[in-house]
C-alpha cells in the first residue's frame, strides 16, 4: 500500500477520511435547500459558485443523528463527473499516514453495508476510517440526484 494524504474529518465522535486527491474543497456556512422526496441520504442542494451541487447526509448513512447546521462542513468531491458535497462535522486536518500504518479492512467488517470502507488507518492511538467515495453512495442515489439537478437547471 502507498503511503495516504487524507483529509480527515469528525462524525458523532469518530474521525474519519477521505483521501486529498478526491477533495475539490471545503465549505461551511452554505445554505442548503432541502429538497422534498429525495432519497434518504440526500439532505439537500447548495448553489456553489454558480453550480447547483447536491448535499449527501452521511451521519443518515451511518445511522447517526443529522449534524446541526452551526456544527457542519462540507466537504467538496466528485462521483463520476458530478460534484457532491459530504456534510461531516468539522474537518479536523490533512494527514500524513505512511504505507506501514494503513491496514485492509478485517473480512467480518467488509461487506454490502460497509463497502464504502476502503481501509483502516492507525494514526498515534487512534483507527481512522479512509472511505472510498464511490462506494459511499449508491448507484439510486446517484441517479436521484442526477435527476434533481436537472430538473433545477431546466
Amino acid at each position: 500500500m502507498a503511503d495516504l494524504k487524507p483529509v480527515v474529518f469528525k462524525l458523532h465522535g469518530e474521525k474519519y477520511g477521505v483521501d486529498i486527491n478526491l477533495v475539490n474543497g471545503i465549505e461551511r456556512e452554505q445554505k442548503i435547500v432541502e429538497v422534498p422526496n429525495s432519497s434518504g441520504n440526500i439532505k439537500g442542494i447548495i448553489n456553489l459558485r454558480g453550480t447547483i451541487v447536491p448535499v449527501y447526509n452521511i451521519a443518515r448513512k451511518f445511522g447517526f443523528e443529522d449534524i446541526p447546521p452551526e456544527n457542519s462542513q462540507l466537504i467538496i468531491t466528485k462521483r463520476g463527473d458530478m460534484l457532491i458535497a459530504i456534510e461531516v462535522e468539522g474537518v479536523d486536518e490533512i494527514s500524513d499516514i505512511p504505507s506501514s500504518a494503513i491496514s485492509e479492512v478485517p473480512p467480518i467488517i467488509r461487506g454490502g453495508k460497509t463497502a464504502y470502507i476502503k481501509e483502516i488507518a492507525k494514526v498515534g492511538n487512534e483507527l481512522l476510517i479512509i472511505l472510498d467515495v464511490d462506494a459511499l453512495i449508491s448507484e439510486e442515489e446517484q441517479k436521484d440526484m442526477e435527476e434533481f439537478i436537472k430538473e433545477q437547471e431546466a
